[in-house]
């Protein structure tokens, strides 16, 4: 060890804010672990770096079943040039370490945003998305299904949560999430910007199918005008973005039989009966809109159940 790199140490403790106690000690126990490696010691090997005088001290320490401890010192001289190597790696290993923590708190306090970057690459079925100093994991399920990911392409992701990886700081992001849908919503409707108009439930089967029930909370403001936009044009770049995925915009109720009515367009409901004991809500339907009202594999009554929360029987209303 010499001056200096001593010097170093303790002007790159003033450059990047961490304390020199930190590095002293990082570099300790990354010397102690490169000692026993070097000459294959036994026992406790315990490292003392001595600032002021770029000394080095090795003991090694070796406990004994009557609870006694020996204290050994070891050579040094033909450990020094090992250790001037050592303490660097040590301390930039350090630095990465401190830097990939700092940025997994970034984002572990943006969950939730929506944000836009370059599809890299696929392995596996896992999409990794490039966000600037993280990198996006797009697991399967995170997907929107039959979506072709190629590199080279820009996307949007929601944030989900981070993850921890030896090589850089990563997140897991989501298209296939309703949080996603919810955070589009956001972007392209400025009524929902604003707080006058609420996004106040979503169901979503990614790929397919979503229904979103949203609600004005100012008078003369027609929620679900303001999501449809000027000649559609808003509800197309939601399309657009989920890949021609079919949304809803249902417009909430606080009465829910006229809710749950709503929620079963584009069919046509007669009447709806509600049972709270069970949460069921009976659905009369004219015959011609029964395959509508329950929709292809059952797709448009399950997504009705899940906004409104009531399971939902459908009957023609001659049966009724």
């Amino acid at each position: 060890m010499n001056t200096e790199f001593v010097g170093a140490l303790e002007e790159l403790s003033t450059d990047v804010g961490i304390p020199l106690d930190d590095l002293v000690r990082t570099v300790e126990t990354a010397l102690a672990s490169a000692y026993k490696r070097a000459f294959d010691v036994q026992g406790d090997v315990r490292v003392r770096l001595d600032p002021a005088s770029a000394g080095i001290e090795v003991e090694r320490h070796v406990q004994h079943r009557d609870g006694s401890e020996t204290v050994e010192k070891l050579p040094v001289d033909s450990f020094r040039r090992l250790a001037a190597q050592t303490a660097r790696e040590a301390v930039l290993r350090h630095i990465r370490d401190l830097e990939r923590e700092q940025v997994l708190r970034e984002v572990a306090g943006r969950r939730g945003e929506l944000v836009t970057g370059i599809v890299d690459r696929n392995e596996g079925g896992v999409a990794y998305i490039e966000l600037g100093r993280a990198e996006g994991v797009m697991p399967p399920e995170e997907q929107i299904p039959g979506e072709r990911l190629t590199p080279g392409r820009p996307i949007a992701v929601v944030i989900l949560e981070p993850r921890r990886n030896a090589r850089q700081p990563q997140v897991t992001v989501s298209r296939a999430s309703r949080t996603f849908v919810q955070r589009l919503l956001e972007a392209e409707v400025p009524e929902i910007g604003a707080g006058t108009v609420q996004v106040r439930a979503i169901a979503r089967e990614a790929g397919l199918r979503t229904k979103v029930g949203v609600a004005s909370i100012q008078p003369g403001i027609d929620a679900v005008g303001a999501c449809v936009g000027p000649k559609g044009i808003r509800h197309q770049a939601l399309l657009t973005e989920l890949g021609g995925e079919h949304v809803d915009i249902v417009p909430w109720n606080d009465d829910a039989a006229s809710f749950v009515a709503a929620s079963l367009g584009p069919a046509r409901v007669e009447r709806v009966a509600l049972d709270a004991p069970t949460r069921t809500a009976t659905v009369f339907v004219p015959r011609d809109q029964l395959s509508l009202a329950i929709g292809k594999d059952g797709q448009n009554a399950r997504l009705a159940a899940k906004l409104t929360g009531w399971r939902i029987d459908i009957k023609p209303v001659d049966d009724g």
